[in-house]
């Protein structure tokens, strides 16, 4: 498939024991369909030509004849596809019969013997990737150090299975796929035989585990084929990142080729907030920030906490944050100093919500208005221009140092309120907003914020809280540096550049990619102006990151963290906006 992507059918045809050149016909019928999908691999289960539960038959010459030429039959079907496809059959293997599995396509066959486990794939069109062939429900193997460590190694795990189904069984199987895959950062593929022989039912289960998230599943034998697009190229820039060079090499690989061509479009579908959690793990995040709060009140020898309230979602979710944390802890909520700094710019209505969340929360509140002090400052340093940097930033760093002199003197931990969009791209002040002794914010995406403050709103035992968290929400994300200022007016939805930190910066998706994904999941908004935020975005992350490594420390929530991330201030994006370049005479035609 296209960018990175690797299109596989999991192929459950109707299995008749012993017969393996009435199984033929089921396989052809599958692999025809898979091909016309432009599936890149068909994988089957384990078995799949003659069925399990052979007993002594299983070594009968007769029907090792009759599978070898199925086997061959196989082969020169392939001739008449574009797509590679796996199957397994019991054969004459190193002394014994053993069920083996084979890789076919374009009239050539490989052997996968369960002794080599891991497989270099490398095509022309689709980035190289290892993946490994396991037999049966695989989850526990026991291997030799050596084996389990290749075996761990593998970006694709391929698990040809001939399970029974068991009360709970598929449940279990998806879990444990989901945690493997998680573990292991790769994607973990599961497909079993289906039908029935002696005393088991086989199960027919399918499911497609990608970096800890279930992407595809059939339960049972009810449908053939279950397709999955995996993103191949997520996985393995996770799997190198995690990987050590000395690592990488030192692992055994046996090169197969694998011809993938197709020009399939992507239908998969792609959460357009890919920071935002189920709703069950909103109190959790709260927990989280609470106790890493709590925390670092005792390292600090604190026992208040002060921040800057705007009015604004990133405020008001410290605050509702800190406020939770006191409560937890059995603090005094008055020892929250909530320091409330406006300007000429600052709107009624964000200085009416930070009024009322002090109240209702029961906090304190500091008002200290601070347009004198700023137009003292602009006289000394000789300056009228209300429009342009030097008056946002003086702004900025105007309210940071009282923060901060406010904090020395209350012996109070000063909190920033800066979420991870924001750092990512740049929007704060260097030595203003930027500055702070801890961020409780710092892997929070906007979105997530969002998310959260509007949980909070539905679940706020008091009706007038709930009302002033949803006009927040409902409120134009400012800093209000300047009159009338609308962040996403200029730097677009935070939801595209989220969704941009997230696939190109956290999994690691080339620029070309990361656009036709975007294009995909937002397809309201015009390519031309996709591309121009996606632009922007990628001028901004690389030229501001001087800030965020001299930025105070904060609270990881995801592995999508920044402050994780070795990325040098000097380092040049001109890689990156060049394809954004490129792209950008074809989006122009």
């Amino acid at each position: 498939m296209k960018h990175g992507f690797l299109k596989i059918a999991l192929c459950t045809p109707k299995v008749i024991l012993g017969a393996p050149d009435k199984n033929l016909d089921g396989i052809k019928t599958c692999l025809k369909e898979a091909d016309n999908k432009k599936a890149d691999l068909a994988v089957f289960g384990l078995g799949n030509i003659t069925g399990e539960s052979l007993g002594s038959l299983k070594y009968h010459p007769q029907l090792l004849q009759a599978a070898s030429n199925t086997l061959k039959e196989l082969v020169a079907f392939s001739k008449s596809l574009k797509l590679a496809f796996i199957v397994s059959l019991p054969m004459f293997f190193n002394g014994s019969v053993q069920t083996v599995a084979r890789f076919i396509q374009n009239g050539r066959l490989c052997e996968l013997p369960p002794e080599k486990l891991v497989f270099l794939c490398d095509s022309d069109y689709n980035d190289s990737f290892t993946f490994s062939v396991v037999f049966g429900d695989g989850f526990n193997l026991n291997l030799a150090a050596p084996r389990a460590y290749d075996y761990f190694d593998a970006d694709l795990i391929l698990n040809l299975a001939s399970s029974p189904v068991l009360i709970d069984s598929f449940k279990d199987r998806k879990n444990k796929i989901a945690v493997l895959s998680k573990m292991l950062s790769c994607a973990y593929t599961y497909v079993s035989i289906g039908g029935a022989a002696h005393e088991t039912v086989f199960s027919g289960d399918k499911i497609v585990g990608e970096m800890g998230e279930v992407i595809a599943y059939c339960k049972n034998d009810t449908e053939d084929i279950v397709y999955a697009e995996i993103d191949m190229g997520a996985v393995t820039a996770e799997k190198r990142e995690k990987t050590t060079q000395a690592d990488y090499y030192s692992q055994a690989r046996y090169n197969l080729r694998m011809d993938i061509g197709t020009d399939a479009e992507i239908t998969r579908q792609f959460n357009p907030l890919p920071f935002v959690p189920k709703e069950s793990e909103f109190a959790r995040i709260y927990d989280i920030v609470a106790r890493g709060i709590y925390t670092r009140m005792q390292v600090a020898k604190s026992k208040k906490i002060i921040l800057g309230l705007s009015g604004g979602l990133d405020s008001a979710m410290t605050l509702i944050a800190v406020e939770k944390a006191f409560r937890k802890y059995n603090l005094n909520p008055k020892d929250i100093l909530c320091v409330m700094l406006p300007t000429e710019n600052s709107s009624t209505r964000t200085k009416n919500n930070a009024a009322k969340l002090v109240e209702l929360l029961g906090v304190t509140g500091i008002e200290i208005p601070i347009q004198e002090t700023m137009n003292l400052h602009f006289k000394n340093i000789g300056h009228k221009d209300k429009t342009d940097i030097v008056y946002e930033n003086a702004q900025a760093r105007e309210r940071t140092q009282i923060l901060l002199d406010l904090a020395n003197k209350n012996n109070a931990l000063m909190l920033g309120t800066g979420d991870l969009s924001e750092i990512a791209l740049g929007w704060s002040t260097y030595g203003g907003d930027q500055l702070a002794q801890y961020n409780p914010n710092s892997s929070m995406a906007k979105t997530l914020i969002r998310a959260l403050i509007r949980h909070e709103s539905l679940v706020a035992s008091n009706k007038n809280l709930a009302k002033v968290l949803d006009d927040i929400l409902g409120t134009p994300v400012s800093p209000e540096l300047l009159a009338n200022q609308d962040t996403e007016k200029t730097l677009g939805p935070y939801e595209l550049h989220d969704f941009f930190l997230y696939h190109l910066i956290g999994r690691g998706g080339k620029v070309e990619k990361v656009f036709a994904i975007a294009a995909k999941t937002f397809n309201k908004i015009s390519k031309k102006d996709i591309l121009a935020y996606l632009k922007l975005f990628i001028t901004r992350f690389f030229s501001n990151q001087f800030k965020r490594t001299s930025s105070c420390d904060g609270i990881q929530l995801t592995e999508i963290d920044l402050s994780y991330k070795v990325i040098h201030s000097e380092f040049n994006g001109e890689v990156f906006l060049k394809e954004v370049e490129r792209l950008w005479k074809e989006v122009g035609k």
